[in-house]
């Protein structure tokens, strides 16, 4: 192999170990949001996994009926 072939090689590996590290830093970049996103992720998550839930009785009718109400809806309350 003549020296200037060798001299080409040796450049073209250069461009080549260039363009990887490029590729390593735009890798990096984005795995980087993606952490971001799964932290905001779980951090919804734990919210309403830790929401305590209060049931409030939904009734029709006018009769005082909390014995048995007809729906009930759960909404999520910050605690105090």
């Amino acid at each position: 192999m003549s020296t200037q072939a060798i001299a080409d090689r040796l450049e073209q590996k250069k461009q080549e170990l260039a363009a990887l590290h490029k590729l390593d830093r735009q890798i990096a970049k984005i795995v980087q949001q993606y952490e971001a996103i799964l932290r905001i992720a779980s951090g919804w998550s734990n919210a309403f996994e830790n929401a305590a839930l209060v049931d409030i009785p939904q009734t029709n009718s006018t009769e005082d009926d909390t014995e048995q109400p007809e729906s009930v809806i759960r909404i999520p309350v910050e605690d105090a």
